[in-house]
């Protein structure tokens, strides 16, 4: 029977060609782009399985509440948090700490960046790597002891076999080699490239082992089977005001931190930022996708085999005249809609195959091997192809099941009014999904460009950033490089700053305004600037003027020893928002304003002398927040230098020869701050790219149907297009006639698919600070492009039929 069923199935497919091939390019159109969806899905859910307690580990966060700005949450937290955890909670059994450091490693004559990843000794019970020499249990629990990665090992000595060799980093600190772990698999959250103890005397570290302020590290905790991490989560406010001196000053403030504590298994599918992992609602989002792409493709398939029952009437009569019953039909139809599927699987998997590499490159991302296997990818592709055949061919199994004997060979061949309904449902289903995936990659790409270019308060362009400034062989010779910079013809200015727009860390300060009469402290931004930092980055000056060494007093630090001076006047620039936000109105009313900048030994009085437009640090899901420039030089991490446009190539390689002569230890690190800018959108890039990808197979997808049911329409119509032709109709006529046929159901798709998309693009677009209206327009536009498709599809095939000689077309049947 199963050999019947085969060979019956195999000569229909082969003879009705055009309805194979349009439901196998479909169907396999369809289950490809949902393969690679469902690897991508897989492999970004199995983020840090591989760690045995993964269940007990917690991450702790801090999310800071200041004044007129929304809540910030982030991982990074002080050092002494961690220690404090496990001394007030039994059900904390540790806390590790994790703190990325970037160090100057020495190797023979040469030097280069190691990233450093400081650790508690203790570490490797929470995050059990594999070790491939040494021993986890006591390879950092000393200080200068260092355990590497295959792959960095192989990087500093040319060999894995590097156990009790010395690492030695620019400082002059000598790190010993204790162990030799693993590369890190893709799918972790936290991949050390190398791991040091954190007891090591770095400088970096050792300055702020005890500070509540200083926020720059990552801290894990691991809790007793049973405990409640909610029950721990409601009594850290009171830990925080029994143990940070500041956090009482904070809250008279107005101003709050709230730690919380986050599964570690949840990081990469909960993330605090873009670059940490992949939200669940946009894992969710592609699932949904993938769904929408499949049910197009069972729509086509459900559409044309109802279409075509009529063509299988006599077969299904005969079959039940010859006893067969309706279970056994619905069986055979169901084993051809399986065959069908499963043909289309394969070109499915062969699709994947060739499409991966480009699908990692447009996500900028790599799959672990394990998720992206052929036999993997082979395992899904067989379960969808199964599923979507049985789905999608059990209503037309009963359709076709259904015909009576009687009826079909005494010559009534129609298949019912109900096949028909449910065809003209299921393209309105399908269009209006085509339709609200066309406009939301629209709005997608329109916020996406928009959010990119939007005013940034600054020029991003030429702008080249010299990295590691504070380190302590650079600092040194960072007056003689701005001075021998801003002589170079091609450099326009210099100045520093410890970070630049782009970068994520700030500093906040409270001040007091001296002309309220209350005193009341309020928290902003500070950012501490060199002088020529507003002219490098082209700010827009509004009112006054920015800093000038050739004003004595402009500099709050003191140039000897870089402390705050104390007991007289510095000068500060605003941000328009800041103005703003200390209540006086506009620009120019701020000019000549005092505040009062409180610091350990006392408070310094800043004089405003000038105010600027807000300047963007992050990217359009953030407002632009109010700023507090002062002026100290000395204060760099990073130098800025804007290059002029037609020399920039000439102008790096004279950066590089500068650098190589005044700082020969410290290697050159360099970045261009619009590649920068750019990275803050590169997620959002990608998730327009993405879904305009796929939108557009949706749409393929459908119009392929379109054409299969026009191509099928038009044939089955071909007597009464005859009967029309001789009666005057002209092919004109008759191609109109079929066209609204099939504009009807694209019509009321778009009045479905225009609210869908409107709720569901609204709630996308509340996640930007800066964001676009919808424009009504780019509904009609894609409703419009949806119905001219539709009327390209379907007038092709009438005018096909149409123009054929009446004389054939009542000879047809």
């Amino acid at each position: 029977m199963l050999r019947n069923w085969i060979l019956v199935a195999v000569r229909n497919l082969m003879r009705h060609k055009l309805y194979t091939a349009i439901n196998v390019v479909g169907l396999a159109v369809g289950l490809a782009a949902a393969l690679l969806i469902m690897v991508f899905v897989r492999h970004e859910l199995s983020y840090n399985e591989r760690f045995t307690q993964i269940d007990d580990v917690w991450r702790v966060n801090r999310t800071m509440i200041i004044n007129d700005r929304a809540p910030e949450a982030t991982a990074a937290i002080s050092m002494p948090v961690g220690p404090a955890l496990t001394q007030d909670f039994p059900e904390i059994v540790q806390a590790v700490r994790a703190a990325r450091v970037r160090e100057v490693v020495r190797r023979g004559g040469d030097s280069l960046y190691q990233l450093f990843t400081a650790v508690d000794p203790d570490y490797f019970s929470i995050f059990d790597w594999h070790f491939l020499a040494g021993d986890p249990a006591t390879a950092l629990a000393q200080p200068n002891t260092t355990v590497l990665t295959l792959a960095t090992a192989e990087k500093l000595f040319g060999t894995s076999n590097v156990l009790d060799r010395t690492v030695e980093l620019g400082s002059g600190v000598v790190l010993r080699v204790t162990g030799v772990i693993e590369n890190p698999p893709l799918n972790v959250t936290h991949r050390p490239e190398a791991l040091i103890a954190l007891s090591t005397p770095l400088q970096s570290i050792d300055r702020t082992r005890d500070q509540w302020g200083w926020n720059w590290i990552d801290t894990y905790v691991r809790l007793a089977p049973g405990a409640d991490a909610r029950r721990i989560e409601a009594a850290l406010p009171d830990f925080l005001r029994r143990n940070n001196p500041a956090a009482a000053e904070y809250e008279r403030n107005g101003d709050r931190t709230i730690l919380t504590l986050q599964p570690v298994r949840d990081i990469h599918t909960a993330p605090l930022n873009a670059d940490e992992g992949t939200s669940m609602a946009m894992i969710s989002g592609l699932l949904a996708l993938a769904f929408l792409i499949l049910g197009i493709a069972g729509i086509n398939f459900v559409n044309l085999a109802t279409a075509r029952a009529t063509t299988r009437a006599r077969e299904v009569a005969m079959r039940k005249t010859l006893g067969a019953s309706r279970a056994l039909l619905v069986l055979q139809f169901l084993a051809e809609s399986v065959l069908l599927t499963f043909i289309a699987g394969l070109i499915a998997v062969a699709l994947v195959e060739i499409l991966l590499p480009t699908f990692q490159d447009m996500m900028s991302m790599a799959i672990e091997p394990d998720y992206r296997s052929l036999a993997s990818m082979v395992v899904i592709a067989t379960g969808l192809s199964f599923g979507l055949g049985v789905l999608g061919g059990f209503y037309p199994a009963l359709v076709l099941s259904g015909f009576r004997p009687a009826h079909i060979l005494r010559g009534s061949s129609k298949g019912g009014a109900g096949a028909g309904r449910l065809r003209a449902i299921l393209v309105v289903v399908q269009f209006a999904v085509a339709i609200a995936l066309t406009v939301g990659t629209f709005v997608v790409l329109q916020q996406t460009r928009y959010a990119s270019s939007q005013r940034l308060g600054f020029d991003k362009d030429n702008v080249v950033l010299l990295r590691g400034m504070d380190n302590p062989a650079a600092l040194p010779r960072m007056q003689m490089l701005k001075q021998r910079l801003a002589a170079d013809p091609g450099v326009v200015a210099v100045a520093g700053a410890p970070w630049v727009p782009s970068d994520t860390s700030e500093t906040t300060s409270t001040y007091r305004r001296t002309d309220d009469g209350q005193g009341a402290a309020i928290t902003i931004r500070t950012d501490l600037v060199d002088f020529g930092y507003f002219e490098v980055l082209g700010a827009r000056l509004l009112a006054g003027r920015t800093f000038d060494e050739n004003y004595g007093t402009d500099a709050v630090l003191s140039a000897a020893d870089g402390k705050v001076i104390q007991g007289r006047t510095a000068a500060t620039v605003l941000s328009l928002t800041a103005v703003r936000q200390l209540g006086w109105g506009d620009a120019s009313s701020a000019l000549g304003r005092t505040l009062l900048y409180p610091d350990d030994g006392g408070d310094v009085t800043l004089t405003v002398v000038g105010v600027v437009e807000d300047l963007q640090y992050r990217s359009a899901r953030d407002r632009t927040v109010a700023t507090v420039y002062q002026a100290a030089p000395d204060a760099t991490g990073t130098l800025m230098v804007r290059v002029r446009p037609d020399t920039v190539p000439a102008v790096l390689n004279r950066i590089d020869s500068l650098w190589k002569e005044l700082v020969p230890e410290v290697p050159v690190r360099r970045q261009f701050l619009d590649e920068r800018i750019e990275q803050l959108y590169a997620l959002d890039v990608r998730q327009g790219q993405l879904f305009a990808a796929f939108a557009g197979l949706a749409v393929i997808i459908a119009c392929l149907g379109l054409f299969g049911l026009a191509s099928f329409t038009a044939e089955r119509r071909t007597k009464e297009i005859g009967i029309r032709k001789v009666l005057g109709a002209s092919v004109a006529d008759l191609v109109r006639l079929l066209v609204w046929q099939f504009s009807r159901p694209v019509l009321l798709a778009n009045l479905i698919a225009w609210p869908v998309a409107w709720y569901g693009l609204s709630r996308w677009l509340e996640g930007f600070a800066y964001r676009i209206d919808l424009n009504p327009l780019l509904f009609l536009a894609a409703g419009g492009g949806a119905l001219l498709i539709a009327w390209v599809t379907v007038a092709g095939q009438a005018a096909r039929v149409a123009v054929e000689k009446p004389i054939k077309a009542l000879r047809y049947e």
